[in-house]
C-alpha cells in the first residue's frame, strides 16, 4: 500500500511540475512578445484617439493588401493601432547575404508607393534569423539586412526620419528552430507601420 501511495505522489508531483513549466513557458512567451511590441512603439493609445488611429491603419492595411505580392502576411496589431507586414527573408536575400535581391527591390518599390501615400505613419524595420550559426554573426547579418531595407526605401522617396531599423538576430523566434519549417519562419523581415506624431495630434484634435 505504501508503495502505491509513493507512486501516486510521484506521478502527482511530475504533473504539477509539468503544468508549472507550461505556465512558465507561456508567461515567458507573452513577456517576449510584449518586449517586442514595446521596443517597436510602446503601448496602444486607446480611447477616441485610438479609434481614429485604428481607422487610419485599417485604410493603410487595405492599401498594402493591394500593392504587395502574395508571399507576405499583413495583420493589424496593438489593438488595431498598428499594421505589421512580414516577409520570409529568403524572398528578399540570398542565404547568409545582406544584398537585396531583384525580387526584394520590386517588393520595396511597390511598398514605397503605399508608404509615401500615408506620410503620417512611421516605420520600424526589424530583421530576424534562425538559430543556425553564431549569435553575434546572426545579429550583425540581421542588422545589415534591416539597414539595407531602410536605405532602399529612402532611395524610393520615403523620408529617412520616418524609419528606424533593428537586427534582432535569433531573438524572439516565431516558430520552433528544431525543424526546417520552423527555421524558415524565423528567418523573416517585419515592417511595422505605426502612428507618427502628426497622426496622433490629428486624432487628438478630433476628440
Amino acid at each position: 500500500m505504501k508503495e502505491k501511495v509513493k507512486r501516486w505522489c510521484g506521478w502527482l508531483f511530475c504533473l504539477i511540475v509539468a503544468l508549472a513549466g507550461c505556465k512558465s513557458s507561456e508567461r515567458a512567451e507573452n513577456t517576449a512578445g510584449q518586449t517586442v511590441v514595446e521596443a517597436i512603439g510602446g503601448r496602444a493609445v486607446g480611447g477616441v484617439t485610438g479609434v481614429y488611429i485604428s481607422k487610419k491603419m485599417a485604410e493603410q492595411k487595405m492599401a498594402l493588401d493591394i500593392v504587395l505580392p502574395q508571399k507576405r502576411a499583413i495583420e493589424t496589431v496593438k489593438k488595431g493601432e498598428a499594421v505589421k507586414v512580414t516577409f520570409d527573408s529568403g524572398l528578399l536575400f540570398l542565404k547568409n547575404a545582406s544584398t537585396l535581391s531583384d525580387t526584394a527591390k520590386y517588393i520595396l518599390r511597390q511598398l514605397s508607393t503605399c508608404v509615401n501615400r500615408y506620410p503620417n505613419t512611421e516605420l520600424r524595420i526589424i530583421c530576424y534569423t534562425d538559430n543556425t550559426g553564431e549569435t553575434e554573426l546572426n545579429r550583425i547579418l540581421s542588422e545589415r539586412r534591416a539597414r539595407g531595407i531602410r536605405d532602399y526605401l529612402a532611395i524610393q522617396g520615403v523620408t529617412p526620419d520616418r524609419m528606424t531599423f533593428q537586427g534582432m538576430g535569433m531573438l524572439y523566434p516565431a516558430a520552433d528552430n528544431r525543424t526546417p519549417a520552423g527555421r524558415t519562419q524565423n528567418r523573416r523581415l517585419e515592417i511595422w507601420f505605426l502612428a507618427g506624431e502628426p497622426m496622433i495630434r490629428e486624432a487628438q484634435l478630433r476628440k
